[in-house]
Order: structure tokens, then C-alpha cells, then sequence
């Protein structure tokens, strides 16, 4: 069964749906209805009874003899009751029938009923021949001063009869009534699903090729709609991904043809100096510096790739951010005496942080390399550490030529450059900054930059306050 109700589509299953709510709505239905109309009509019957059993015990005498007779003449010469079809039946206490005044002769009753069980108000119903049904009302009364049972009926014919009626009403409505809802409810779930086939019709004609295409939403405000916002917001994302893939793919495949073509160049040159031992020596390190360069290139790629998945692993330990600081000016050194920088450290002894200390202490080297090679010659760079509002605030400040506001952003992509001009061994690969900004994030931190043009530029590592 729920195979088979898995099989059916959308807009059968809200049509089977109204189909049996409205079978079982119509049933509590018809069954109460059925209920009150049969208890308003036994209690109109009843009551009725009550009128007859006044009437008939108001007729109820003795003759000479002292049996039971029946007044066919009221006191006061009324002869309406006489013309009454009066169904009674009078019985003495100890259970003998005195008098029996039925519609029928005595000769015609094929069966009659039993002596009364108690002698008490009582009301029932009985069956005398089939598909006759009588209700009764039994009640002690006094004739003179004889104690008796006085049994009034009444037909129910007519009662069963507008029963029936409702049952039959019922059963040839109801079919009509669920075979209309369920039509109701196929119209109501073709129409509601429209945008879904809309949606599925332009979810297929979407590739890898047209990810910006989007879905249609006429209504974002119902639950198809934010499904479509939904499938949209991921279509964009999907977009983003593919543009920034095929960007990283053209910018790594930049990037690494570039120190392949200088060895290559480099080599060839080499080869046609090779009776100049001088010359090919020199030839031999520029080889090893653009290998090396390529190395690095790589390692980065790597890490990034490694940081981007999630595969980088983070384990943190109590950093002592002063140590953290004077090594990274010490690994920096000799690149900051090349350009007759000086790199200054500002870090209270005690400053505990906890970190990841490679990742930590990678993202501080890149940011430092990144100011010395962008301030220019006899400038400052300060590098200082504090603690605010329970976080860990790590700033490396330069004097370089500071960046435009529409590079904040940007700068932290991989391999962006401010300026393109710059040639690649004087402006690195353009993976420092970006490999930086993961190593904070993922021990859960922060990287801000704050730059004016001219002013320099100064960049925060954000650390939150752990135990």
C-alpha cells in the first residue's frame, strides 16, 4: 500500500485526500444527523403516547361486574375520542390481559406481545409481525379502585419511513458529494503545482554552461516561492563557484606558466652558453630561483586548497603572542634589511593567546611579507599585540602607499593584485593574503584591514578570548 501511494503523483494524492475526508466528514455527518432526527422524532413519539395514555385512562371504567371497560362516550357527550383509532391494551396487576383494543380484530392478531414486566413507566419498542414496529408505553393506573397496567402504542411506520428517507438520501448524495470533492481537490492541486511543473520545466533546460538562469517565482511569499528562492539562492552560489573556479583555473594556470616559461627560456639560453662556465652557473641559480618560485606557488595552492575543504587540521595550544611576534620578525628579518626597513614589536610579556601556532604564526608571516614588500625603502612596520574587549587583537601597520576602498574586498581573493603592473616576482603570487584570511577564520577569528591612499595600511588579526 505505500508503494502504490508512493507511485501516485502529486495531484492524485490531495484528490484521494479530500476524497476520504469528505467520505468520513459526510459519515459523522449523516450518523448524527440520523441520531437527532431519530431522537426528536421518539421523543415526539413519546410524548404523544404520554397524551394517549391520558386520554385512554380518562375512558377506562367498570361495568356491573366489575370488568374493565372503555367509555366510547366522554362525560360531556364528546364523541371525537370514539372515532379515534384508540391502540391500548389494559392489564391488572398480577399480569392478566383485562381489555385489548387494537386497529385489528382479535381474530387477525398473529401476535401479540407479553405481559408487561413490571408494573412502572416504561417506554420500548416491539416487533408484532415483520417490518412492523410498534412504540410502547406502559404505565400503572387506577380504574375505579382497581390497580391497573395500562399499555399504550403508537406505529412507527411513519418514523422508519422519513429514517429511511435521510439513509437514502445519503447513500445516493454522498457519491456524488466525494467524486465532486475529489474533482475539487484534483483542479485545487493541478493549479497550486503549475509553478512546480514551471519550475522543473526550467530546472532542466539549466546546465553547468547557463547556471545564471533562475527559476521562476510569481509568489516568493508563499511555500512554493520560498522553495524557489531557495533553489535560486543555491543556483547563485553554484554560479559563484563555477565563476570562481574557472577564474582560479585561468589564474593558477597564469601564474604557474609563467616560472615554466622562465625556466624554459633560462634553460635555453644556458644551453647556448655552455662553453661559458661563468655564465652557465649564473644561468643554473636564476633556474633554481624560479624553481623554487614555482615550489612555493605550489605549497600555496596546496595549503589553500587543503584550508578551502576543510582538510587543514586546527590544533589549538596556549600561544605566547610575544614569542610569536619576535620569531616572525627574526624569519623576516634579512627581506626587511634588504629594503632598510625596520620591523618593531609591541607585545606584553604576559599575552597568552590559544591557537593553532603554525596556522597562526602563517598568516602573521604572510601579512608581515605582504607590508615589506609594499613599503617602500626606509620605512616602519609595526607590529604590536594587545587584548580588547576579551578578544586578542594582533596589528601589523606599514607606510606604504596604503589601498583604495574598492580593494578591501577584493584584496583577500586569491590572486588579486591592487596593481597589475607589478611584475610577478615583485608582487608574489597573490595567494598570501587569501591563505591569511582562511588560517584566521578557521580558528574561528576575524582579519580586518583599515587603509587610507597615502596613509599606509594597517591589518588585524581578531582572535576570540578562549579558556
Amino acid at each position: 500500500m505505500k508503494t502504490w501511494w508512493k507511485r501516485r503523483s502529486l495531484k492524485v494524492r490531495p484528490a484521494l485526500w479530500y476524497a476520504a475526508a469528505t467520505t468520513a466528514v459526510l459519515t459523522v455527518l449523516a450518523c448524527f444527523i440520523y441520531e437527532v432526527v431519530e431522537h426528536r422524532l421518539a421523543a415526539e413519539m413519546d410524548r404523544q403516547l404520554r397524551i394517549d395514555f391520558d386520554l385512554v385512562e380518562a375512558q377506562l371504567d367498570t361495568d356491573a361486574a366489575g370488568k374493565i371497560r372503555w367509555l366510547v362516550q366522554g362525560a360531556h357527550g364528546d364523541e371525537g375520542f370514539a372515532r379515534l383509532s384508540a391502540w391500548f391494551e389494559v392489564w391488572s396487576e398480577d399480569k392478566q390481559l383485562l381489555l385489548r383494543h387494537w386497529p385489528v380484530r382479535e381474530a387477525d392478531i398473529r401476535r401479540s406481545l407479553p405481559a408487561p414486566v413490571e408494573s412502572a413507566l416504561r417506554f420500548h419498542t416491539s416487533e408484532l409481525e415483520e417490518g412492523m414496529r410498534v412504540r410502547v408505553m406502559e404505565r400503572p393506573a387506577r380504574v375505579r379502585e382497581h390497580g391497573v397496567i395500562v399499555r399504550v402504542f403508537r406505529d412507527e411506520t411513519e418514523m422508519r419511513r422519513t429514517l429511511g428517507q435521510i439513509v437514502e438520501v445519503f447513500v445516493l448524495w454522498a457519491p456524488l458529494a466525494v467524486c465532486l470533492a475529489s474533482l475539487v481537490g484534483y483542479l485545487v492541486a493541478r493549479r497550486s503545482l503549475q509553478p512546480v511543473a514551471a519550475m522543473a520545466a526550467q530546472a532542466r533546460s539549466i546546465t553547468s554552461e547557463s547556471l545564471s538562469q533562475r527559476l521562476p517565482n510569481p509568489n516568493p511569499h508563499d511555500e512554493l516561492g520560498q522553495l524557489a528562492t531557495v533553489f535560486n539562492a543555491t543556483l547563485r552560489r553554484l554560479d559563484d563557484s563555477f565563476t570562481e573556479l574557472k577564474r582560479f583555473t585561468a589564474d593558477a594556470s597564469h601564474e604557474l606558466r609563467t616560472p615554466l616559461t622562465a625556466l624554459r627560456t633560462v634553460g635555453e639560453v644556458g644551453l647556448r652558453q655552455a662553453d661559458n662556465p661563468a655564465a652557465l652557473r649564473e644561468t643554473i641559480g636564476s633556474m633554481l630561483e624560479e624553481a623554487q618560485r614555482l615550489n612555493d606557488l605550489i605549497d600555496a595552492l596546496l595549503t589553500l586548497a587543503r584550508m578551502e575543504s576543510g582538510k587543514q587540521p586546527v590544533y589549538p595550544e596556549s600561544v605566547r603572542v610575544a614569542g610569536l611576534l619576535a620569531d616572525a620578525r627574526e624569519s623576516l628579518g634579512v627581506l626587511a634589511v634588504e629594503k632598510q626597513q625596520n620591523i618593531e614589536v609591541d607585545c606584553a610579556e604576559g599575552l597568552v593567546v590559544t591557537a593553532d601556532r603554525l596556522l597562526l604564526r602563517q598568516a602573521l608571516l604572510n601579512i608581515v611579507h605582504n607590508a615589506i614588500r609594499y613599503a617602500p625603502t626606509r620605512s616602519r612596520i609595526t607590529v604590536k599585540a594587545s587584548q580588547r574587549h576579551g578578544t586578542t587583537v594582533i596589528e601589523v601597520a606599514d607606510e606604504g602607499p596604503g589601498i583604495a576602498p574598492e580593494h578591501h574586498q577584493k584584496i583577500f581573493e586569491r590572486f588579486y593584485r591592487v596593481d597589475e603592473s607589478r611584475s610577478r616576482a615583485e608582487g608574489g603570487s597573490g595567494l598570501g593574503l587569501a591563505i591569511a584570511k582562511w588560517s584566521v577564520h578557521r580558528q574561528g577569528g576575524a582579519l580586518e584591514l583599515q587603509s587610507d591612499i597615502g596613509k599606509g595600511s594597517v591589518f588585524r588579526i581578531v582572535l576570540p578570548a578562549r579558556p
